[in-house]
């Protein structure tokens, strides 16, 4: 996290550093040609949050853009971008708490987002003497939708099922918080490397694009493990605590059962205040944090390949000391 965070205030410091650049010498150079640039990218896309999550959940992504060149170093973007990200307990240890909670995700993401970019080597007069390579810094705004899914215990059929609407800590009972929303605002800030290729309206980047956003919520797991009588019905149940299911769902593999109650003690069972009874492990119960961590929010990252194409050229710049 420490490299993304010097990103961070590199760019906040960056606009003011380049106010300070004497201008004197850009006039020699040329008044700089605005362009319209259209782009498409294919990314791989990877999700950081309470699941484990490596380079083997890495999974495909686009996007699409307009661009438009306003000064010798910057340009907007408007940016429409899909992609999945997921994340398995699966993937831990067999002695952990984490391969013991059992839960796993997957989400779609549809983004929208609006972009400023700041390239380093400045382009002055025509667009065809833009720079052959340049580093940039991007960041701005977007809208997210997105949509967890899971899995469902096999042992209750197939395929995979919502999981916001069906509360899996409590959410929208008496006593627990309110639903998550689906649509949620990021803050993307990345960087990039752009290259002109030999025929002067084509270029082609490779693009780094962290979002970081307001949610813990993109994998369904933040806090802790609401009591099982609360939920509303047996769906919320079954996905709200998989401590004890013999296979693995999303790989339908079975699971080391053995290691995680000798880890964590063999499995209790309760009775809730609806006459029904629950099984669980020991430290897997409502009160316990150990379901999510709510003090850390979620975030994932695209790592893309653009191609770009100048549609328009001869358009004006504002004048401005940047």
């Amino acid at each position: 996290m420490k490299i993304w965070l010097f990103l961070i205030c590199f760019a906040v410091m960056l606009p003011a550093v380049a106010q300070r650049t004497p201008p004197k010498t850009k006039p020699l150079q040329g008044t700089p040609e605005g362009f319209v640039q259209v782009g498409f990218q294919l990314n791989v896309m990877q999700y950081i949050g309470d699941l484990p999550a490596g380079i083997k959940f890495a999974r495909p992504g686009a996007s699409l853009y307009f661009s438009r060149k306003i000064t010798a170093h910057w340009h907007t973007r408007l940016q429409l971008s899909v992609g999945r990200i997921e994340g398995d307990d699966a993937a831990a240890s067999p002695l952990s708490g984490v391969y013991a909670r059992n839960l796993h995700f997957r989400n779609d993401l549809k983004e929208l987002a609006g972009l400023l970019v700041y390239e380093f080597k400045g382009s002055y007069g025509k667009y065809a003497k833009r720079a052959n390579f340049t580093p940039y810094l991007l960041g701005g705004v977007a809208l997210l939708h997105h949509n967890p899914r899971a899995k469902v215990p096999t042992a209750m059929g197939e395929g995979w099922i919502d999981l916001q609407s069906l509360g899996t800590e409590g959410q929208g009972r008496i006593g627990y918080a309110k639903p998550y929303n689906k649509a949620q605002i990021t803050i993307p800030l990345g960087i990039g490397f752009r290259f002109r290729t030999p025929d002067k309206r084509w270029d082609f980047a490779i693009e780094i694009l962290p979002r970081y956003t307001f949610t813990d919520y993109l994998d369904d797991v933040s806090g802790q493990y609401p009591d099982m009588a609360d939920l509303a019905n047996p769906w919320s149940v079954a996905l709200s605590n998989r401590t004890l299911e013999p296979t693995q769902a999303r790989t339908n593999t079975p699971r080391a059962l053995d290691q995680v109650s000798g880890g964590f003690g063999n499995p209790i069972s309760y009775i809730g205040f609806d006459g029904q009874t629950y099984r669980t492990l020991p430290d897997f119960v409502r009160g316990k944090d150990n379901r999510g961590n709510p003090k850390t929010k979620d975030m994932y990252i695209s790592y893309g390949f653009q191609v770009s194409y100048i549609l328009n050229v001869g358009l004006k710049c504002p004048q401005a000391r940047w």
